[in-house]
């Protein structure tokens, strides 16, 4: 079982991040576009149960390179993080698997696309985000396989916070997905 630990916050100065990172020892990865189709069902309550199920289209914008996984989330694991089991695979064909999921029932909603420059350190990766529509973010992420792995994981990235200049009560608890559906409803 993976367990991804994560914390995400909004950041008014990327480059000043993306310089911090660096600095501290990260190097710098994939710049990559990411197109992210999240799935409801009649039969399934995502929502209510803190779930999500997504099929992520890449491409990498260094090389052209394409790639596709369909991942399910579960629901989070602490009331601080966005920490939660996370269950993933590579598909051969993104748009197959988003055709197999529609005829099956699974609806999907609107795509939430991003730019992602990925960062990494040891087993820490950090993601600095501009989403489409929701403006710049940083993901700071730990991949455990049990779950007394957790807490000092989620402690490691509160350290990387704080050196970055920022708190626990920066972060933000709230998905992509469910920050874009509120703007739309506005």
């Amino acid at each position: 079982m993976s367990i991804e630990v994560e914390i995400k916050l909004r950041i008014s100065d990327k480059e000043c991040i993306e310089e911090t990172l660096a600095e501290i020892g990260f190097c710098k990865g994939k710049f990559v576009m990411e197109s992210d189709t999240y799935y409801m069902a009649e039969h399934h309550d995502f929502v209510g149960l803190d779930e999500a199920l997504r099929v992520r289209c890449v491409e990498n914008r260094g090389t052209g390179e394409r790639s596709a996984v369909i991942t399910y989330k579960g629901a989070k694991l602490d009331n601080t993080s966005m920490t939660r089991q996370e269950l993933e695979t590579s598909v051969g064909d993104g748009a197959v698997c988003r055709e197999i999921l529609e005829r099956i029932g699974f609806r999907p909603v609107p795509v939430v696309e991003k730019l992602r420059q990925y960062y990494h350190r040891d087993n820490i990766t950090a993601c600095v985000d501009a989403v489409t529509n929701l403006g710049d973010y940083l993901e700071l992420e730990i991949i455990v396989d049990e779950e007394e792995k957790r807490e000092a994981a989620l402690d490691q990235l509160e350290q990387i916070l704080h050196t970055l200049g920022y708190s626990m009560q920066d972060t933000t608890r709230t998905s992509y997905l469910s920050m874009f559906l509120k703007k739309k409803k506005k």
